[in-house]
C-alpha cells in the first residue's frame, strides 16, 4: 500500500495531512492534493526538456530525424507548464494562492526520484532521449486510465485516477461549503494566469477560474491532454473546453508512443550524463551549469512574480505584469535552451584517455542567489547576478555574448527585484 506521502521527490511545503483510504471531504485536504498535483506537473517539465535538449538538431533541416521528436517533446513540456499554471489558478480561486511558490528549494524536483502517487513505483530520471526512455518512463507516466478505473485516495495507477479523485473531492467540498468555497474566486481572477500562453505545436489555453464549472473545465484540460485520456482515443481536442471537429492533437501518451515506435525518429543524441549534478562537473562545465540553474530559477521567479501582480485594464503594454507575461516563455527558448545546448557539448570532467568524453547537461537544481540580493539595491538584484554569471561564462563560451545572444536577452528581461508585489487575498488557514 502506497500512501500519499510516499515517494516524494521533494519536501511538500506545508501540505495538509492526507488520510489514506478516505476520499477528499474537506477544504484543507483538497488544497493539499492540489499542491501535490502542482508538484507532479513540475516533476515532468525538467525531464521532458532534458530529453528534448539531448537531441542534436543544429545543422539539420526541419524534415530530418530529430526535429519532429524535439518539437513534440518541447510542446508537451509547455503544455505541462500550462497544467501547472491551471492548478495554481485553481488554488488562487480557492483562496490558497499563498500555498505554493515555484522558485522554492522545496518545490523544485530532484532526480532520481519516485513519481508521486504512482503504483507500481515509477522512478523519474533526467536522461538522454531514446525509445527506451519513452517505454520505461514517459509512456508509463502519461499512461491513460481505463474507463472503469475508480479514483482512490491512497494509491493511483495513473494520473487520471489522481485527478479524478481531485475532481470528485472538489464537487464534494463545493456541496458542503457552497459560496464560501468560492469567496475569493472573482477577486483572484485578476491575479490568475490568463493570457500570453504560446505553444506552436500544442493546444490548450489558460482558464480563469471563478466557480465550480470553470474549475472542472481547467481539470478537463489537464486530464484530456495526457493525464488520463481514454486509451481507446489517441486524439484529443486542441481546445478541450471548446472542441471543434477536425481540430485535434494526439494525447501526450500517444505522442510519446510514436517516438518509442520510431514513427517520429529521434536521430542523433548527445553522449550525456544521467541525473547530472553540478558536484559531478569540472570547470568550465561548473560555471555554465550554475548559469543554467540561475536562469531556470529566475524564469520560475518571473512566473511567481506574475502571480503576485493583478492584471490591469489600462496601460497594459507598459505594466510589469504584461512584461512578465511576454517574457517568461521566450526565456525558455532564448535563454535556457542555448545554455543547455552548450552544456551538452561540454565534457563533464576531464576527457578519458580512451573513448569519447561524456558531456554535462542541465541539472535543473535550485540556485541559491547570494543573500545580499535580498537588499534589493541597484547593484544587488537577481538579474544583475545573472548577468554577472553570464559574463563569467563568456570567457569559455563566447557564444553567450553578442547580438541577440543569451546575455542580450537577460538584459532585456524584467528586473523582478525592482517590481513590488501585490499579493491577492488568501483564505485564513484552518486550525
Amino acid at each position: 500500500m502506497t500512501t500519499l506521502t510516499s515517494g516524494l521527490p521533494f519536501t511538500v511545503q506545508p501540505v495538509a495531512i492526507v488520510k489514506p483510504n478516505e476520499p477528499i471531504k474537506d477544504y484543507e485536504t483538497l488544497v493539499g492534493h492540489l499542491q501535490q498535483a502542482a508538484q507532479v506537473e513540475m516533476s515532468t517539465i525538467p525531464m521532458y526538456l532534458y530529453a528534448a535538449y539531448s537531441i542534436q538538431t543544429k545543422g539539420h533541416n526541419q524534415w530530418q530525424p530529430g526535429i519532429s521528436a524535439f518539437r513534440t517533446i518541447v510542446a508537451i513540456a509547455i503544455e505541462e507548464m500550462l497544467h501547472l499554471c491551471l492548478v495554481r489558478n485553481l488554488l488562487l480561486a480557492l483562496g490558497a494562492g499563498d500555498r505554493i511558490t515555484f522558485d522554492d528549494r522545496d518545490f523544485i524536483p530532484r532526480y532520481p526520484s519516485k513519481m508521486l502517487h504512482r503504483v507500481p513505483d515509477l522512478e523519474l530520471h533526467l536522461k538522454a532521449c531514446s525509445p527506451q526512455l519513452m517505454e520505461d518512463i514517459f509512456c508509463p507516466l502519461e499512461l491513460p486510465a481505463t474507463l472503469d478505473a475508480p479514483p482512490q485516495p491512497d494509491q493511483y495507477q495513473t494520473l487520471g485516477q489522481f485527478y479524478q479523485a481531485i475532481e470528485e473531492g472538489l464537487v464534494r467540498v463545493d456541496q458542503v461549503e457552497g459560496k464560501k468555497l468560492w469567496k475569493y474566486a472573482k477577486e483572484s481572477a485578476a491575479w490568475q494566469y490568463q493570457r500570453a500562453y504560446w505553444n506552436r505545436d500544442g493546444g490548450g489555453e489558460p482558464i480563469v477560474i471563478t466557480d465550480l464549472p470553470t474549475a472542472l473545465e481547467a481539470l478537463k484540460v489537464v486530464v484530456e491532454q495526457g493525464e488520463g485520456i481514454d486509451p481507446e482515443n489517441a486524439t484529443v481536442p486542441i481546445d478541450p473546453v471548446n472542441p471543434t471537429p477536425g481540430l485535434d492533437e494526439l494525447s501526450h501518451y500517444a505522442r510519446f508512443l510514436r517516438i518509442q515506435q520510431g514513427i517520429e525518429p529521434i536521430g542523433d543524441v548527445r553522449n550525456i550524463l544521467t541525473d547530472p549534478k553540478i558536484s559531478d562537473f569540472k570547470e568550465p562545465a561548473v560555471g555554465l551549469a550554475k548559469l543554467f540553474n540561475a536562469a531556470y530559477c529566475y524564469t520560475l521567479a518571473m512566473l511567481d512574480k506574475l502571480y503576485n501582480l493583478p492584471a490591469t485594464l489600462t496601460a497594459e503594454t507598459t505594466s510589469p505584469r504584461y512584461h512578465l507575461e511576454r517574457t517568461f516563455i521566450s526565456a525558455m527558448s532564448g535563454m535556457l535552451y542555448p545554455i543547455a545546448d552548450l552544456l551538452m557539448q561540454t565534457p563533464a570532467t576531464k576527457p578519458p584517455q580512451d573513448g569519447p568524453p561524456q558531456c554535462a547537461g542541465p541539472t535543473f537544481e535550485y540556485y541559491d542567489f547570494p543573500s545580499e540580493i535580498k537588499k534589493s539595491g541597484a547593484d544587488h538584484t537577481r538579474k544583475r547576478h545573472l548577468i554577472w554569471l553570464c559574463d563569467q561564462a563568456i570567457s569559455h563560451f563566447p557564444e553567450l555574448g553578442g547580438d541577440n545572444s543569451v546575455r542580450w536577452l537577460i538584459t532585456k528581461m524584467p528586473d523582478i527585484d525592482h517590481v513590488a508585489s501585490q499579493p491577492p487575498t488568501s483564505r485564513p488557514r484552518s486550525k
